[in-house]
């Protein structure tokens, strides 16, 4: 395993490589996430895959350029990853904002990606594949004042890692999902903007970028494009969610190779640390019928 840093473009990207001669596995994570988020996964695909985990632009230790918040920008990041590491192809796994980015990745790159897998990008935000069940008008007055909250939102800002830390551990505590993995990922996460003053490395310039074009992606343009193998994961409360139901049903359709997978149990998006046996169980074993040809029938 090595930690080094990818010059692509104007920025670099921080990665954590688990060098084999095997197909890769590209791993991406949630927004706000890091690559300490898949820790708890590595052991499931390390003894058959090389494993490479990226810290996102805005995320992490890469750089923080906080000028660009879209999806294909993240994904065009990746591209250049791939080629200064000499990677054809990849296998890509990604959760939430890692898995838009993933599933823009394989849209507009199809040579690129092997199978991509989905812990996210479920449903548009609006339109005929999205939840918003009010009108157009309503819908922008709700994401202009989303955007509005964000931008005058004050950071929280601490005086040490271990009050960071500390801060995080009591609210994920009450929620009974805090453990040694989840530790390491806010430990990880700290970032020292000035001297002695901390905050998470997805700061709000990132965030407001990256929302301002969220709410105006409609993923069946990405998935009417994909033509690898694509599994879309999702967990119960989704599945029982009648407009989210519809929406991820009717998407992964659109895809060439598409299947949706209900992991029983499943928390969105902080699972991959605490129980991620079942989702990895359904992961590894659409891994081994990824050869290529059509898997899944609609």
């Amino acid at each position: 395993m090595q930690d080094y840093r990818i010059k692509v473009g104007q920025i670099e990207l921080q990665i954590r490589d688990y060098k084999m001669d095997t197909d890769p596995i590209i791993f991406l994570h949630f927004g706000g996430g890091n690559l300490m988020i898949w820790q708890r996964v590595v052991p499931f695909f390390e003894n058959d895959y090389r494993l490479i985990l990226v810290d996102l632009r805005d995320h992490g230790k890469s750089d923080k350029p906080q000028t660009e918040g879209h999806i294909d920008v993240m994904a065009a990041d990746i591209v250049e990853l791939m080629r200064q590491l000499k990677l054809d192809r990849a296998h890509v796994i990604g959760s939430s904002l890692g898995a838009e980015v993933g599933l823009s990745l394989a849209a507009h790159y199809p040579e690129k990606v092997i199978s991509l897998v989905c812990d996210g990008a479920l449903c548009s935000e609006y339109g005929p594949y999205g939840v918003w069940e009010s009108s157009e008008n309503e819908f922008k007055q709700y994401v202009a004042k989303y955007i509005s909250d964000i931008h005058s939102r004050p950071p929280k800002v601490f005086p040490s890692v271990d009050a960071f830390v500390e801060f995080y551990k009591e609210i994920f505590e009450k929620d009974g999902c805090w453990n040694s993995f989840v530790a390491d990922y806010f430990q990880y996460d700290a970032f020292e903007f000035s001297p002695g003053q901390f905050t998470r490395s997805w700061q709000k310039q990132a965030i407001e970028n990256y929302m301002t074009q969220y709410f105006d992606c409609r993923f069946e343009e990405y998935y009417s494009r994909v033509q690898c193998p694509v599994l879309m994961l999702s967990g119960e409360d989704d599945e029982k969610d009648e407009k989210t139901c519809k929406a991820m049903h009717n998407l992964i359709k659109l895809a060439k190779n598409g299947r949706l997978v209900v992991v029983p149990g499943w928390i969105h998006p902080y699972g991959w640390m605490l129980d991620p046996d079942g989702i990895c169980a359904s992961i590894l074993g659409f891994l081994k019928g990824t050869n290529g040809q059509e898997l899944f029938n609609h």
